[in-house]
């Protein structure tokens, strides 16, 4: 399940937290991120937060 979306860069790449709810508190449990590009394609893999804006970074740097 995705759940919040954080946007990263001001360039229009947000990171979305992966995860699912404990049923005995309803809380969501974040498993990892993902990350996402301006025109709502999703970057491969999953990553911690940390990474996942060093990852928006590097793109980025590319473009």
């Amino acid at each position: 399940m995705i759940a919040n979306g954080h946007p990263y860069g001001g360039k229009g790449y947000v990171i979305l937290e992966e995860g699912e709810i404990n049923p005995t508190n309803y809380g969501f449990v974040i498993h990892h991120y993902l990350v996402s590009h301006p025109d709502g394609s999703q970057e491969p893999g999953t990553y911690t937060m940390d990474e996942a804006k060093a990852k928006i970074d590097q793109l980025m740097m590319q473009r």
